[in-house]
C-alpha cells in the first residue's frame, strides 16, 4: 500500500514538472521586435501577407525618414518589393535617387548626370547610411515612419517646362522641400499632406511614394 502511494506521488511530481517546463518554454520566448511589422506587406484587410518567397530579409514595404548628420538637410527612403527610391533635400539643393533593395541593404543612384549615390543598411529601427552628392559626403540616420510622415512628390508641366516638387515630412512636424522649375530650384511651400500646394501661379498635387514608385524605378 505504501509502495503504491509512493509511486503515485512520484508520478504526480513528474507530470507537474513536465507541465511547468512546457509553460516556461512557451512564455519565455523573446518578443518580436516592434519594427518587424515592416517585413510584411499589409493587405487591405489589415492582415499581414506571407513573407517574400525568396526569403530575403529585406522589408517588402517600409518607409524611412530622418536627419543628415551635421546638416540641416533631411533624407527619405522608401522600399517596395525589392525596389527603392530616395530623396535628399536641404531646401536649396535636392536630388532624387532610385535603385534596388536586397539583403537589408539599398544602393541608389541619381538619374544619369545626377552625380549622387546613396547606400544604407536596414533593420527594425530604421536605415543608416551614406550619401555622396556632388563633391559632398554625408551620413544619415532615418527611423521607420508611417504616413502622413515620409516622402511626397508632385509633377506638372507649365508652359513647356517641367515642374517637380519634393517634400520630406518627419513625425515631429519638421519638413523640408524644394521645387524645380525647369531645372531651377527654390524652397517649396509648406506641405499639408492631402492638400494641394500653390507656388507662384502653379498648383501642385503632392502624392505619397506609392503613387510614383514605378515611375522612378521604371516599373
Amino acid at each position: 500500500m505504501m509502495k503504491a502511494l509512493g509511486l503515485g506521488v512520484l508520478t504526480g511530481v513528474l507530470v507537474a514538472t513536465v507541465a511547468a517546463s512546457l509553460v516556461f518554454a512557451l512564455t519565455d520566448r523573446p518578443a518580436a521586435p516592434a519594427g518587424a511589422r515592416a517585413a510584411f506587406l499589409r493587405e487591405p484587410s489589415g492582415q499581414a501577407a506571407a513573407p517574400h518567397r525568396s526569403q530575403d530579409p529585406t522589408p517588402e514595404k517600409a518607409d524611412f525618414a530622418g536627419r543628415v548628420t551635421g546638416s540641416g538637410a533631411l533624407v527619405a527612403l522608401s522600399v517596395r518589393e525589392g525596389r527603392a527610391v530616395g530623396y535628399f533635400c536641404d531646401g536649396r539643393r535636392e536630388v532624387w535617387m532610385s535603385g534596388g533593395a536586397r539583403d537589408n541593404r539599398v544602393t541608389l543612384t541619381a538619374p544619369e548626370g545626377g552625380k549622387a549615390l546613396m547606400t544604407a543598411d536596414l533593420d527594425e529601427d530604421g536605415a543608416t547610411g551614406n550619401l555622396v552628392f556632388g563633391e559632398d559626403a554625408f551620413r544619415f540616420t532615418a527611423p521607420v515612419v508611417e504616413r502622413p510622415s515620409g516622402l511626397y512628390r508632385a509633377t506638372e508641366q507649365v508652359r513647356g517646362a517641367s515642374v517637380v516638387g519634393g517634400w520630406i515630412v518627419l513625425p515631429n512636424g519638421r519638413q523640408v522641400g524644394a521645387v524645380s522649375f525647369g531645372g531651377v530650384e527654390q524652397p517649396a511651400p509648406r506641405l499639408v499632406p492631402g492638400r494641394n500646394v500653390r507656388i507662384d501661379d502653379v498648383t501642385l498635387e503632392p502624392e505619397p511614394v506609392d503613387a510614383f514608385m514605378e515611375e522612378l524605378t521604371h516599373g
